[in-house]
């Protein structure tokens, strides 16, 4: 612990918050976890049990008045992200919101306003920026090690076994099922190597559940300094691991894997040359995005990433689901 850690509270106690959210914050080496919030109290009373935390909430007024609470983790169906964050912004505390962001980008403009009003920091949980690998990488491409930028290609693909929750089966409560739940992800890492969009283009499916919301997303992007992007994103399809490509004019590199901070394979070659392959190592993503925001609290470090590039990616998002 350092000399001063930060109270978290978070907004979930679903069972991907008992595997990710929950042990990241008990991890980290500047959080606690002090504080859950649920509609169910037995799943709120659950994971305080699990990680021994002292309170667990249904009412959100009294989840908010939780002096210990400093941090909120939101991690809520996506349309309740915006509700979320404002009345935690508005209760003093900082908020690290789950992407995506919002469903809307109007919505995202109104939660910019009110962390702007709060003076409170606001960041959005992508947590694959926070592999160390992927900074580097991110470093010397931003450096000009790989040349000009050309293309960054990203496939995520997360099928899910069985139906998901009714609130991703709907535009509105989703703002897109596979575009928002893993297409967010690769959108994201485009812009953190490319920058600013120029024009925008996705095709969306629904061929294996055939909900209103997409369980496949394909966006393609071209980027404010002509290099293009590519994220295939799917919840319906599998595949045998994550990969993005970057494509320098001097020098690229794909990695396999590595995205969720598994290990994997990283190759890094040069034009006419094999590729130099190197294992990837695992790295405890969501904690690493704990501490980093907690460092942001109390030293005042600087965030990977802040709301804006969480507003930015909707605005992808809206311009690709074409609804």
């Amino acid at each position: 612990m350092t000399a001063r850690d930060v109270g978290w509270g978070v907004i979930g106690a679903s069972s991907w918050a008992k595997r990710t959210f929950g042990p990241a914050i008990v991890a980290a080496e500047n959080g606690r976890l002090c504080a859950v919030l649920s509609r169910d109290q037995a799943k709120a009373e659950r994971l305080c049990e699990q990680y021994d935390v002292p309170n667990g909430y249904t009412d959100l007024s009294a989840f908010l008045a939780d002096p210990d609470v400093e941090a909120v983790w939101v991690a809520g169906p996506n349309h309740l992200h915006a509700d979320h964050t404002i009345a935690a912004l508005q209760g003093g505390k900082h908020v690290l919101c789950e992407k995506p962001m919002a469903t809307t980008a109007a919505d995202c403009e109104k939660m910019i306003a009110a962390a702007e009003k709060a003076g409170k920091l606001l960041s959005i949980g992508y947590h694959m920026r926070y592999h160390p690998l992927h900074q580097q990488l991110q470093a010397d491409w931003m450096a000009g090690k790989f040349g000009k930028p050309i293309c960054v290609r990203g496939q995520l693909y997360f099928a899910y076994p069985r139906p998901p929750g009714e609130w991703r089966q709907k535009r509105a409560t989703s703002g897109g099922w596979a575009i928002c739940d893993v297409g967010t992800h690769l959108i994201d890492l485009l812009r953190w190597f490319l920058g600013d969009a120029a024009d925008v283009h996705g095709e969306l499916s629904s061929q294996k559940f055939g909900y209103e919301t997409d369980d496949h997303a394909v966006v393609t992007v071209r980027f404010e300094n002509g290099a293009l992007g590519i994220a295939d994103g799917s919840t319906g399809a599998g595949a045998p691991a994550p990969r993005l490509e970057l494509y320098g004019s001097d020098q690229y590199c794909i990695l396999e894997g590595t995205l969720f901070g598994t290990g994997g394979k990283v190759a890094i070659g040069k034009l006419s040359q094999p590729p130099e392959v190197t294992n990837g190592e695992f790295a405890a993503l969501y904690q690493l995005e704990a501490e980093a925001f907690g460092r942001a609290i109390l030293d005042g470090a600087d965030l990977p990433l802040t709301a804006r590039d969480g507003l930015a990616n909707l605005e992808i998002i809206e311009r690709a689901r074409g609804w």
